[in-house]
């Protein structure tokens, strides 16, 4: 019997990327499943104190509890697929890097860049702006709901997609490490106009967890996008002084304009992205991500055409 020290070396590293890609996968799927589960078991928790109630129907509890509940089970929807580093044997280590303020600048520019155009591609699409949560006028309410859709994605999502994901990912190169964990960040997201848009962004996330080695550009960007969005259904749904959102959307890469990005990426080491369309191919026929990718298309035309 062959083992994978005897190997040839392409045919190990296939076989060690498909095992990459089969935790990813799983990793996708778990946090789906924890996400269900989770919801299930807050929604009976409601329904305890008052028959009926649920996460989208929370009768009997405050407002701001209820969306603070709804924070919970996403973080800990988030965390559940963490659950997987023992079996996958860890995430190899990254190489930070010191960013100066060029390199800020042009890392958010790109980010910026990416969102807009997936922003705009989604825009085009039937059904963009559908599926939101309607936000509270203020308080401690509004505060909440803040923390539920800006914050707690914002650090989850980047510590589980650019953090998990692309980490075990990475060993293959940049093209598959990023865009592996991006097409299940895209999917993940059901509904078509936030698929199209979320490919985008997942993309610029980890070419900003790339080039950085670090999860907190990301971070701050990712937050940064989740509240422009949260101003901008806020501004809609009361009426608010739009204005309030332009500033928001152009004034960040207008002063990032002035610490010349044109010079702040990292140069690309010549031949690092030889041999990665076989690596991507090769993930891509790795059973467990195939699987993963079937099951989120699904849901996702589920969503988009019936749900």
């Amino acid at each position: 019997m062959r083992t994978a020290e005897v190997l040839p070396a392409g045919a190990a590293r296939a076989a060690a990327l498909r095992r990459a890609g089969a935790a990813c996968g799983c990793a996708a799927l778990g946090y789906l499943v924890a996400r269900s589960v989770l919801t299930a078991l807050a929604n009976a928790l409601l329904a305890l104190r008052v028959p009926g109630a649920s996460l989208a129907n929370p009768a009997g509890t405050g407002l701001a509890a209820a969306i603070l509940l709804q924070a919970v089970v996403s973080a800990l929807s988030l965390a559940a697929p963490f659950a997987l580093l023992p079996l996958a044997g860890g995430v190899p280590a990254a190489s930070p890097r010191r960013l100066n303020a060029e390199q800020w600048a042009g890392l958010f520019l790109l980010f910026w860049l990416l969102m807009m155009a997936g922003n705009l591609l989604a825009a085009a699409l039937p059904g963009a702006g559908g599926g939101q949560m309607d936000l509270p006028a203020s308080g401690l309410a509004l505060a909440a709901a803040w923390l539920a859709v800006c914050l707690v994605p914002a650090v989850g999502e980047e510590l589980l997609f650019r953090g998990l994901l692309q980490g075990w990912l990475r060993p293959f190169g940049p093209v598959v490490a990023v865009a592996g964990q991006a097409l299940l960040f895209a999917l993940l997201h059901g509904h078509a106009p936030s698929v199209a848009a979320a490919a985008f962004g997942g993309a610029a996330l980890g070419l900003a967890a790339l080039c950085s080695g670090s999860l907190v550009p990301g971070m701050l960007f990712h937050l940064y996008n989740n509240t422009l969005a949260f101003a901008g259904q806020y501004c809609q749904q009361y009426g608010a002084p739009q204005v309030i959102c332009y500033l928001l959307m152009f004034l960040p890469p207008l002063a990032a304009l002035a610490f010349a990005p044109w010079r702040a990426l990292p140069a690309r080491k010549k031949g690092r992205l030889r041999g990665q369309a076989k690596d991507w191919l090769c993930l891509l026929r790795s059973p467990g991500y195939l699987a993963a990718l079937a099951v989120l298309a699904a849901l996702s035309i589920y969503k988009t055409i019936g749900g």
